[in-house]
């Protein structure tokens, strides 16, 4: 699982390498007013939570920083992603933890599910398999589809089937 998320944050590290900063800031309204950075920063910070939860104990995706250094600068995403590799490398995945996370509009409500370091690892993985889905087609709409490969937000079932269908 490890590797998986390792991959998946070197596919994102590739297209911080090759976009240029002002299509990485600029507002899409394919992406609903927001830009590649935001879904960047909002995958990474997913990942950063989950390796400083497995310190604590208890993983909240909701308490994210929103640091704007990395929807602003693609040297900081990077270098970010390269604390990210580091830090899931120190994962316990069969650690037990808490996840908390408040499912109300008005923030009233705390609820607490026991989960573990590699469930947590899992879903961000697809969270940000997701997110690279609404990035690419933000990058489709603004004309740099080739910044990224056919497998960028694609989910790894999804590239089995495929293979498996044009094998038959």
């Amino acid at each position: 699982m490890k590797t998986v998320a390792n991959e998946n944050l070197l596919q994102i590290k590739d297209l911080l390498r090759n976009i240029k900063t002002k299509d990485y800031t600029s507002q899409s309204e394919v992406l609903s007013g927001s830009t590649v950075g935001q879904h960047i920063r909002h995958i990474l910070e997913f990942y950063l939570l989950l390796v400083s939860g497995s310190f604590s104990g208890t993983i909240s995706y909701d308490k994210r920083q929103r640091d704007k250094r990395i929807e602003d600068s693609t040297e900081f995403a990077v270098e970010t992603i390269d604390r990210l590799l580091k830090g899931i490398e120190t994962l316990d995945t069969q650690q037990l933890v808490k996840f908390e996370g408040d499912f109300t509009t008005d923030g009233s409500h705390d609820n607490f599910t026991a989960s573990s370091v590699g469930r947590e690892l899992a879903y961000c993985i697809e969270h940000s398999i997701h997110h690279q889905a609404i990035i690419k087609a933000g990058l489709i709409a603004m004309g740099l589809a080739g910044l990224t490969d056919e497998h960028f937000g694609v989910a790894y079932s999804t590239i089995r089937y495929r293979e498996n269908k044009c094998a038959q």
